[in-house]
């Protein structure tokens, strides 16, 4: 144990300070005594803490506790990639013969196949080492949380009401799901769910019949509900819930080992941002040769709109007299956006299409490979009318099977009478300028198009599919350039833009 120091910190009543200040070479100690002073309680609090947990954290006196050193590294690989980053640890052996733990849950061990990505909201593992944020750190002492959430990650609390609520009420997902199950699903099937959040899916299995379902969640709370959830239907012989990442799961696991079917809901406002491709080749480790994907297919797609509504509320313009476009410098064509941060829905927005709905990314969840995305996706296409290109909005398609039978969407186009779902998925947007004028200008300029005018979309792709950035280029502009760019830089011939996919039978 390294020599102790005392470092004073003065904290008022109900207030907060933070440790980023302390001097680096205090990190190195292995143990050091932090003495946190406030006079309207007339007392002191005192407290040990290994300084590794401590730095950057920001401290309330009614929240102080002792934080004892974890051993041991994250149980299945603590690489993160974005927000929304994080998973969980486990604690080995071999849990096939229904030696559970945590209250019932099942710990996957950490002799996963691939070290991931991303992690999901809520996940204990992505840095056991570091007491995650509680829900309750983000009030002042003097306001009331109730304690059924006060100790919960902040980012999971966060996560549930985003999203989750929305999502469980989706019900075309909902019915997207128990279609495509219907068909595959006997009294002899096997199942993997990834991502088990509520435990929905892996009800409706059991609900069709499914001889038995193991359900994989990376967040321990999420997981505990979702037994509950289990246990309120009446299906607790039919599901297992494993607490860990399906990355940290093997065969061994399983009750009844290899699955017959691999089933997840692992797709974000992109189709690939939260990783399914990555998550599902990996898991493939648990099915049968021949087993069923679900989904099977996935189509990320651009469409180039204007909307006359959506530039009025991201851009400056002229009131009586004044002229405020000055401030249109910082307007962002950078960064794509997901459509609730817009404080709005598309569909509300009057939106009218600029260009064909072109299809970037195709994968097959049962076949594709990580590492076969590419970087770069160029097409060109023409402008549908006369307008203003206003933004680049993505939303994709998954279908159950090979045969497209079954369909959901995130088209806005789609989703004008499913409310949840843009409040869940929504779409991607980015705003665009005109990049041919844009090192001539202080403020972007709009990309004033004509009808039939020939386009080359450029999509970039970053992290597996998880990022992606639009820019669209006059035809003109370019095509002097194109061989010479694709030779350089290994990038793809401009494909030529085909008709809007049709879909399957059933829209969801």
């Amino acid at each position: 144990m390294g020599p102790e120091k005392v470092l004073e910190l003065f904290l008022p009543y109900g207030g907060a300070t933070s440790l980023k200040r302390v001097k680096s070479k205090w990190s190195k100690l292995e143990r050091f005594r932090i003495v946190l002073k406030d006079p309207s309680r007339g007392n002191d609090a005192i407290k040990d803490l290994d300084g590794s947990e401590v730095f950057g954290r920001t401290i309330r006196l009614s929240r102080w506790r002792n934080i004892k050193k974890s051993g041991g590294a994250a149980a299945s690989n603590s690489s993160s990639k974005k927000s929304k980053n994080s998973r969980n640890n486990s604690t080995g052996g071999n849990h096939q013969s229904g030696n559970y733990q945590n209250g019932g849950l099942q710990n996957a061990n950490s002799n996963g196949q691939l070290e991931p990505a991303w992690y999901p909201p809520g996940a204990e593992a992505k840095n056991m080492r570091q007491r995650p944020q509680l829900f309750a750190d983000e009030f002042d002492t003097s306001f009331h949380v109730p304690q059924r959430i006060a100790n919960v990650p902040n980012e999971l609390i966060a996560a549930v009401n985003d999203f989750h609520f929305a999502m469980m009420n989706d019900l075309p997902r909902n019915e997207f799901y128990r279609a495509a199950l219907l068909d595959v699903v006997s009294e002899d099937t096997t199942i993997v769910e990834i991502g088990l959040g509520s435990g929905l899916l892996s009800l409706i299995c059991a609900q069709l019949g499914a001889k038995h379902v193991t359900g994989i969640e990376a967040s321990k709370p999420l997981a505990r509900l979702a037994q509950r959830n289990i246990h309120t239907n009446g299906f607790a012989d039919k599901i297992s819930v494993i607490n860990g990442m399906s990355t940290a799961v093997a065969p061994k696991h399983l009750k009844h080992g290899p699955v017959d079917i691999l089933l997840s809901e692992i797709l974000g406002t992109l189709l690939l941002s939260e990783n399914a491709l990555e998550f599902n080749e990996d898991a493939k480790r648990l099915m049968k040769p021949g087993g069923h994907v679900i989904p099977r297919l996935g189509m990320q797609f651009v469409t180039l709109i204007e909307s006359e509504k959506l530039d009025l509320i991201t851009g400056a313009r002229k009131w009586r007299g004044l002229d405020f476009r000055n401030f249109n410098q910082l307007k962002d064509t950078a960064s794509l956006l997901f459509t609730k941060e817009l404080g709005c829905r598309l569909c509300t927005l009057d939106p009218t299409n600029m260009s064909e709905r072109l299809p970037v990314i195709e994968v097959d969840f049962a076949k594709d490979h990580v590492g076969n995305i590419g970087n770069t996706k160029r097409i060109r296409t023409r402008a549908l009318k006369d307008g203003i290109i206003h933004a680049a909005v993505f939303s994709w398609e998954v279908y159950s099977g090979l045969d497209k039978k079954h369909k959901m969407s995130t088209h806005y186009e789609d989703t004008v009478e499913n409310f949840q779902r843009d409040m869940q998925w929504g779409q991607g947007i980015q705003l665009l300028e005109d990049p041919g004028l844009e090192d001539t200008k202080d403020a972007p300029c709009p990309l004033r198009v004509k009808k039939g005018e020939e386009l080359v979309i450029e999509v970039r792709i970053a992290q597996e599919g998880a990022i992606m950035q639009c820019h669209v280029y006059r035809a003109a502009t370019i095509d002097d350039h194109t061989d010479e760019k694709d030779d350089e830089e290994g990038m793809p011939q401009l494909e030529q833009a085909g008709k809007p996919s049709s879909g399957g039978e059933a829209e969801n």
